[in-house]
């Protein structure tokens, strides 16, 4: 057994594991000065992860488990996506020190963008499109919302891609690495995209919210894109219903929505035409 850690702020992971290539495959998607080949003796870990062998045979033997909780089994060619999945289920089930909504966060020019969306409606497809022009991504999956201050707390990991999104972020990057695809998941097919150098030099920096988005796909639209502005009150009901722990925050979780609503410019995007929605981004957002 081995044990290995992820120091990603604003969390750290301890693992303990017997797979003799997880360390390896993790390296593709995290630096050396997040990914640790062995935890630091003197640091109290958020989490404890325990992703080892549990039965005989072939059959999905790696168990995901954090403390006595269990996650997920998983095949040995699949400890990447389940390694993922399991890192988001900690974060949504157990942190309570910021406010956390579903959502992509990225930053330019001191400006963050929130997009929160269901899936299959592109929002990781977009979120990596924006990376690679230049954005600075907080996260993929998770709006932390730092209750003292209302800034957004970086969050950086790989983005996750898939089916589709797998072909149309190598169509619009030719050559761009895609690391760890993997066929037949409880999601289809899923690849991981490592974060810019850019993000992982400032994921310690937190953001200031400017706008929040609602991406949607619509391979029939009957326009290429169209952007809309979205009433106040129905961003801040999505927002609540997105997240993760507004019941635990109760009248703080409430008070913190309604002042980012209030805060930023909300809109709704529908496209079907993507590097038509991407110019229009650039000329609104920026």
């Amino acid at each position: 057994m081995s044990l290995i850690a992820l120091h990603t702020p604003p969390f750290t992971i301890r693992i303990a594991t017997d797979s003799p290539i997880l360390f390896n495959d993790l390296a593709k998607l995290y630096p050396e000065s997040v990914l640790l080949q062995a935890p630091v003796s003197e640091h109290i870990y958020d989490f404890n992860i325990d992703y080892k062998r549990r039965i005989s045979g072939k059959s999905r033997p790696y168990h995901f488990r954090a403390g006595t909780e269990h996650f997920r089994m998983a095949d040995a060619d699949q400890l990447i996506p389940t390694f993922e999945w399991g890192l988001n289920w900690c974060v949504a089930a157990y942190q309570q020190q910021y406010l956390a909504i579903h959502a992509a966060v990225l930053e330019k020019e001191g400006k963050a963008l929130i997009m929160p969306a269901p899936p299959g409606s592109g929002k990781s497809t977009l979120c990596a499109l924006l990376m690679l022009q230049g954005w600075r991504l907080l996260s993929d999956e998770m709006c932390l919302i730092d209750p003292t201050t209302g800034l957004l707390q970086p969050y950086v990991r790989p983005v996750s891609l898939k089916n589709a999104s797998i072909d149309v972020i190598q169509h619009y990057q030719p050559g761009i690495p895609v690391y760890h695809r993997t066929a037949d998941t409880e999601k289809g097919t899923v690849a991981y995209l490592r974060p810019t150098e850019l993000s992982w030099q400032q994921l310690n920096i937190q953001a200031k919210p400017a706008w929040i988005l609602f991406p949607a796909y619509q391979a029939e639209a009957a326009e290429p894109v169209s952007l809309f502005s979205m009433p106040k009150a129905d961003t801040l009901l999505y927002l609540a219903q997105n997240s993760f722990n507004y019941a635990v925050f109760a009248a703080d979780g409430f008070h913190l929505l309604t002042q980012l609503v209030e805060n930023t410019e909300s809109f709704r995007l529908e496209y079907r035409d993507t590097r038509q929605m991407l110019q229009l981004l650039e000329q609104v957002l920026c």
